[in-house]
């Protein structure tokens, strides 16, 4: 598999990494703050409570309010305490410097309530004295936001917003690096042949959305192909087909020719030239196959449909061969009980029998016998052709029937595409195979006529 360049991160990744990032930030901070104003709100609340329970200790006690009961409280309490009396005089303790800000402010708690507020940096909690209009006043530095048990909640707070920002991290980088993956295979589609940089099988694996993303982009290359592939295979056919309709005529008249006169001198000569006279209609024969196939692969003519018997058909087919067959040391036998009657194209069939015959022929350097073998049932003549050569390649059954596609050396390639068409366009079918022994199979289906 081909090794990719790190990922470069673009605004994709941004879009996703900061915006989260952010929330998630925003969300602990949010959080901590909502803690710490709930401890800011308890501990006033606490405060308040202390100024109320000591009003009333002094309240049921006849304690004068001077300075020195202040220092006493404070020194009690550790709190700055005061007084603030009806007259609106303010006695406090000397315990630390009494803030100034606080005075300018006391004289407006006169209510006969008790409050807790702040004043600047100080925690202020007022209360009224019981059986007097005078005002106990607390005042501390302040307390709650983010100090004490505020301290404690953000630090892990940060540290979640920091865990959190990392799987923001991953789960961003897996959205995004197959993403960019994609984009940098997509120029692919351009080619004509197999990309040097596959998408990843760990890609294309995926079960979620970009696994079906990359393996429709997988699939649609791959119909692109196959799409090119016929193109090119049209357009090679289109070209045979305007050369085998221009050479025919200037082909077959001369053949026609050769063979007329063959068959006039062949009783003038002696008995030692007849051989030759035979292989001159042999070659003669040869040439006006080679015609008819590029005729009948480039013409997509429908067939001129008759009764005629498969098994006769194959006889005069073996007939016609026997000469070469029998030089080639790879007799033809054939195995049909009956006849078996089909609508078919004579000419055409027999060019497809003719073909597989000698195909196998040639797949016997060294000789063995063919065996072609008819049988019926459903309503459907079965035709198996068997030699015991080395069979068929891998290549070649995956592209059997491919136009142009030889693995015999001088071969055209279009001997067995003419078999796929014809029999396509009888109604039949045609597959390859090895035999189970050795050497290749090929079978043919095609209906019986209703007649049979």
């Amino acid at each position: 598999m081909a090794n990719y360049d790190p990922v470069r991160r673009g605004s994709l990744y941004k879009r996703l990494v900061i915006p989260l990032s952010a929330f998630v930030l925003l969300a602990s901070l949010g959080l901590v703050i909502w803690i710490s104003s709930l401890q800011r709100r308890d501990s006033l609340r606490r405060f308040e409570q202390t100024a109320i329970n000591n009003a009333g200790f002094m309240g049921q006690l006849p304690l004068p309010r001077s300075n020195e009961m202040a220092n006493r409280l404070s020194t009690i309490l550790e709190v700055r305490v005061a007084f603030l009396r009806e007259d609106g005089r303010i006695v406090h303790s000397s315990r630390e410097q009494w803030p100034s800000e606080i005075e300018k402010q006391l004289k407006t708690f006169s209510e006969n309530s008790t409050t807790a507020t702040q004043i600047g940096n100080y925690d202020v909690a007022v209360t009224p004295l019981e059986s007097s209009r005078d005002h106990l006043i607390l005042v501390r530095d302040r307390e709650g936001g983010l100090t004490g048990v505020g301290i404690w909640i953000l630090i892990p707070t940060l540290f979640l917003t920091a865990a959190f920002g990392g799987l923001v991290f991953i789960l961003a980088d897996r959205i995004v690096r197959p993403l960019t993956l994609l984009t940098r295979w997509l120029p692919n589609l351009k080619t004509n042949e197999e990309p040097d940089n596959p998408i990843p099988a760990s890609l294309t694996a995926r079960s979620d959305e970009l696994g079906q993303l990359a393996r429709s982009l997988k699939d649609t290359h791959q119909s692109l192909l196959r799409e090119q592939k016929l193109r090119h295979q049209s357009e090679r056919l289109a070209t045979l087909g305007r050369i085998a309709t221009s050479l025919a005529h200037e082909i077959r008249n001369p053949a026609a020719a050769i063979r007329m006169h063959a068959d006039l001198i062949e009783p003038r000569i002696e008995t030692e030239g007849a051989e030759s006279v035979n292989l001159i209609r042999e070659e003669v024969e040869r040439i006006t196959d080679l015609v008819n196939q590029w005729l009948f692969v480039a013409r997509a003519q429908p067939p001129e449909r008759r009764p005629h018997d498969l098994v006769e058909m194959l006889g005069d087919v073996g007939r016609r061969q026997k000469p070469a067959l029998t030089h080639a040391g790879t007799p033809l036998e054939i195995n049909a009980p009956r006849p078996a009657i089909i609508d078919c194209d004579k000419l055409r069939i027999e060019q497809v029998l003719r073909n597989l015959i000698v195909n196998s022929s040639q797949a016997m350097p060294e000789g063995g016998p063919i065996i072609a073998k008819v049988r019926m049932a459903t309503g459907k003549a079965h035709l198996t052709i068997r030699d015991s050569g080395p069979g068929f390649s891998r290549e070649a059954l995956a592209r059997f029937g491919e136009p142009f596609f030889s693995e015999r050396e001088g071969g055209m390639g279009i001997g067995l595409t003419l078999a796929r068409e014809v029999i396509q366009a009888h109604d039949g079918s045609i597959e390859a195979s090895n035999h189970t022994g050795e050497g290749a199979l090929v079978s043919i289906t095609l209906p019986l006529s209703p007649s049979n």
